[in-house]
């Protein structure tokens, strides 16, 4: 548990040094994607530091594009 608390306190300065950038009225979604990101950063982090078995991410992809490879298959043929 330390090890998380430590990524926690590792993170929390990185984001904070970088949101400055992105201040601004127009940068609001840009606020928004960057926040994703360090929040799935953080959480894979944590998961592998507590060795959380996850299912590999390609699955998903392949999960969604057979249904759409299988779609475009059947026009081309």
């Amino acid at each position: 548990m330390l090890l998380v608390l430590m990524c926690l306190v590792i993170a929390v300065p990185c984001i904070a040094a970088d949101l400055p950038l992105l201040k601004g009225r127009r940068k609001r979604r840009d606020q928004v994607v960057y926040m994703l990101i360090w929040a799935a950063g953080i959480a894979s982090s944590v998961c592998a530091l507590l060795r959380v078995n996850l299912p590999s991410p390609l699955l998903i992809i392949i999960m969604i594009y057979k249904p759409f490879n299988d779609i475009v298959s059947a026009w081309i043929q």
